[in-house]
C-alpha cells in the first residue's frame, strides 16, 4: 500500500493528476481491493474450491464488441486530441480493454464495459486549452463525462447501463456514486490507466 501511495503522491505532484487527497486514496483502495480479488480467486482455484472457470480476453471477441465505435469516423478524430501522454484514443482503447477483461473475468456485463469504456472520454476538444481560464481543471474534470456521453448518443445506441459508466467514470470528483459494478470496474480501469500512462511516460523521460 505504501509504494501504491508513493507512486500515486509522485505523480499528482509533477503532473496535478488528482485534484484532491480523496481522489488519490480512492485510487489506492480501489487498487487494493482489485489486487486482493485476484489474489482470493486464484487461492480458491489452487485449493479446489472453485473450478478454473474464468474465461480468457479474446482481441478477436473485444473487437467484435466494439468494432463499429472503432471504426467509426467521428470517434477517430479522438486521435486529434492530446491526453495524458498519448492522444485520447490511445488512452480510451486500453481502458476499455482493461474493463472487458475484469467484468469478463467476474461474469459482468463485458460487452457494456467494453462500449462504455471506449466512449467514456468522448469529448473532442483538447482540455489543456480549458486550463488557461480554469487552472483547477474542475470544469473540465465535471463537464467532460456528459459531454462525452451526448457524443456517444448522437453517434450510437447507448444503453442505460453505458450511460451510468461514462457519467460516473470520473468518481470521486464527480460526487455521483455509479449504480452499477461495471461502472465501478471502468472508473477503476480508467485511474490504473492514467497511473501507467503517466508512470510509462516519466521511465521515458529519464531514461
Amino acid at each position: 500500500m505504501f509504494v501504491l501511495f508513493l507512486l500515486s503522491d509522485t505523480l499528482s505532484t509533477h503532473y496535478l493528476l488528482y485534484s484532491d487527497f480523496t481522489q488519490l486514496m480512492f485510487v489506492v483502495i480501489a487498487l487494493l481491493i482489485l489486487l486482493v480479488g485476484f489474489h482470493l480467486h486464484y487461492m480458491m482455484v489452487r485449493a479446489g474450491i472453485i473450478p478454473m472457470l474464468v474465461p480468457r480476453p479474446v482481441r478477436r471477441e473485444y473487437i467484435g464488441l466494439v468494432d463499429d465505435i472503432l471504426r467509426h469516423d467521428e470517434f477517430l478524430k479522438l486521435k486529434d486530441f492530446f491526453h495524458h501522454t498519448n492522444h485520447i484514443y490511445d488512452h480510451v482503447v486500453r481502458v476499455s480493454f482493461i474493463s472487458y477483461a475484469i467484468s469478463k473475468m467476474f461474469g459482468m456485463n463485458y460487452k457494456a464495459a467494453a462500449r462504455g469504456g471506449l466512449l467514456h472520454d468522448f469529448f473532442l476538444y483538447d482540455w489543456r486549452e480549458r486550463k488557461a481560464s480554469d487552472e483547477s481543471r474542475a470544469l473540465h474534470g465535471k463537464e467532460h463525462p456528459h459531454i462525452a456521453l451526448e457524443n456517444a448518443r448522437m453517434h450510437f445506441e447507448v444503453s442505460e447501463l453505458e450511460a451510468d459508466i461514462i457519467v460516473k467514470h470520473m468518481f470521486p470528483k464527480t460526487k455521483h456514486l455509479p449504480l452499477y459494478r461495471e461502472s465501478v470496474v471502468v472508473s477503476v480501469a480508467d485511474k490504473i490507466s492514467t497511473i501507467y500512462e503517466y508512470y510509462c511516460h516519466f521511465l521515458r523521460r529519464n531514461r
